[in-house]
Formats: structure tokens, sequence, C-alpha cells
């Protein structure tokens, strides 16, 4: 048994995992803008109440697995950068945390990376060497698996940073500070800034709604016939499939692997992604298959699990 956790943006997941399966999961609310520490009684908390509600102690766990959205040295197990999130998780000792914890031996990982993992292992990219993925977030995060193994690269940036590679050198300026990023154009978080500059969508009934503006909201406006949403539906289909076509050309996938929020609607933009997509990849051996993650909110517990494993060296015989 692994103790699996996912510090997302919004919403910690917590999961035991047991040879590829959870167990039981639990969520609580992230509130990262506050900082990792303060959550981390409550994260102590759930944990304590998941093993005891299912009859186990932390000594019948093998390991501990932590994942975050930002650049991570998985080596050193120490969070290097992020952005808007977890303002304190910089510099933070998660060793010596999890010692005090848990004392269980533990792994650590960007939140992308082990969703593929947990996908090359038990999911939609099972018995690949090499896949890619792209998971719809409020950003858009990706990773990259090369002949079986994770790519992390010399500063541990390498495979992660696809959602901000150029899809349009005159577009938006992003949150990183480069200009006319995939996430800058068509990420959650940007949906706002892309329709409050199309014409017409002043008019529209999700102007003045409250919250922020969802993929299936502008989808379904556009299938309704505004026509501002049609265009911007257009145009994040493009930026969508640029960003495939980037990773297809650096990393030469088996499988390229979909997940997120936008695969709510995967029967409404999918074909059209694979097709835009393969219509631009140069792949003269043929081309790749594209899955959809069945279950995003656990790939990357599974994948955190795996990676534990594969790191204890009473399991590798």
């Amino acid at each position: 048994m692994n103790i699996a956790i996912d510090f997302g943006g919004t919403n910690i997941k917590i999961g035991l995992i047991d040879e590829g399966r959870v167990t039981v999961k639990a969520s609580i609310p992230a509130y990262s803008e506050q900082g990792l520490a303060a959550r981390l009684p409550e994260v102590e908390q759930t944990v304590e109440e998941l093993l005891r509600e299912n009859g186990l102690s932390l000594p019948a766990c093998r390991g501990v697995g932590l994942a975050l959205p930002g650049i991570v040295d998985a080596d050193n197990r120490a969070l290097l950068s992020i952005n808007d999130k977890y303002p304190d998780g910089i510099g933070f000792d998660f060793r010596r945390w999890v010692e005090n914890a848990f004392a269980l031996p533990f792994v650590m990982e960007n939140d992308a990376r082990a969703a593929l993992l947990g996908e090359a292992a038990y999911g939609v990219a099972r018995g690949t060497k090499d896949s890619v993925l792209m998971m719809f977030g409020t950003g858009i995060g990706t990773a990259a698996i090369m002949n079986g193994a994770i790519v992390r690269g010399r500063h541990y940036q390498a495979g992660i940073l696809g959602g901000h590679l150029a899809t349009d050198i005159h577009g938006e300026k992003c949150a990183c500070g480069n200009v006319g990023c995939m996430e800058a154009q068509a990420s959650h978080w940007a949906l706002g800034i892309r329709a409050s500059r199309m014409p017409g969508f002043s008019d529209s009934p999700l102007a003045n709604r409250p919250g922020a503006l969802g993929y299936e909201e502008v989808i379904a406006a556009g299938e309704q016939g505004e026509d501002w949403a049609r265009r911007l539906v257009d145009s994040l289909l493009e930026h969508w499939s640029a960003g495939i076509v980037n990773l297809i050309h650096a990393y030469d996938p088996e499988v390229v692997v979909l997940s997120g929020g936008l695969m709510k609607s995967a029967d409404r933009v999918l074909p059209r992604v694979i097709e835009r997509t393969l219509a631009s990849a140069w792949t003269p051996w043929g081309a790749p298959r594209f899955a959809v993650a069945k279950d995003p909110e656990t790939s990357v517990l599974l994948g955190l699990s795996h990676l534990a494993d594969s790191n204890d060296p009473h399991r590798k015989g």
C-alpha cells in the first residue's frame, strides 16, 4: 500500500494505492494561494482517517508519493518553481515533513509527469514505451516518456512545459512572461480573456454570468449558434492541435494521451483535434494513437504509487 498526495491548485487529492488500484481516495480544498504549510495538518488528518477507515496503519504502507504543479527536482525532492500556487513551496523541506508525519520513504514529481506514468503503467498508454500527455486543467500540463523512461531533462523542466510552447508568436502574453504560449491562447484560465475580445460576446448570456467561463459552456454556446463562441472554439482547436503537433515532433510518441476537464467534451472536440493534428504533423511512419484518460482524477495518484514502487529496492528484486 502506498500513500499518494496530489497537491493540485484547486483541490488536494489523497489516495491509498495498492498494486495499481485506488483502494480509497479523498479530496480537500487546496486554498493554494494561502500556501502549502497551512494545508498540511488537514492532509495528515485525511491520511489518518483513510487508513483508519480501512483498518490500516502507517507501518502497513510502503511509501509516500507527492505531486505538485510546478518544476520538481525529483532527485532531491524539492520544488524549484511554481506559478501562483503554494508560494511557500519553494524551499520547503518536504523530506522533514514526510519523516515527521509518516516516517516512510517518499518520492516527488511534477503532476503531469505523474499522470503520464499512471497512464503508462495502468491506463490507456499501458504497454507502450513512447507516449506524451496533454492535461487540460486550469492551465495546460504536458509530459513525455521516451524509450520507457520519463523525460525530465538537466533542470527537470523537459517535457512539462508543452503548454508554454508558442502557438502564436503575436498572441496573448502568458503568465510565464512569454508571448503566444498555447496556455495563454487556449487554456481554461485564458478563456475569459479571449472571449471578452470576441465581437458579440458582450451580448451573450455568458457575458454576465458569475464565475469563470468554462470549456463546456463555450462549446455549447457555439453549437447553439453564438458566432463569437463558434469562432473562439475554432481558434482553441487550432492552438490545441498545434500544441499536440509540437509534442509529436519533439518526442515521437506511439500514443498521445489527453486528459483533464476538456475531455468531458471529448465526443465533440476530439475528432476535430485529431483531424487537424494529423493534417499538420510530419509522421512519415504513420500516425500516433490518441487516447483519452478514463479517470483523470486518479492518473496522478496511480503514477505516484508506480514511481514509489519503482524506487523501492525491495520490489525491484
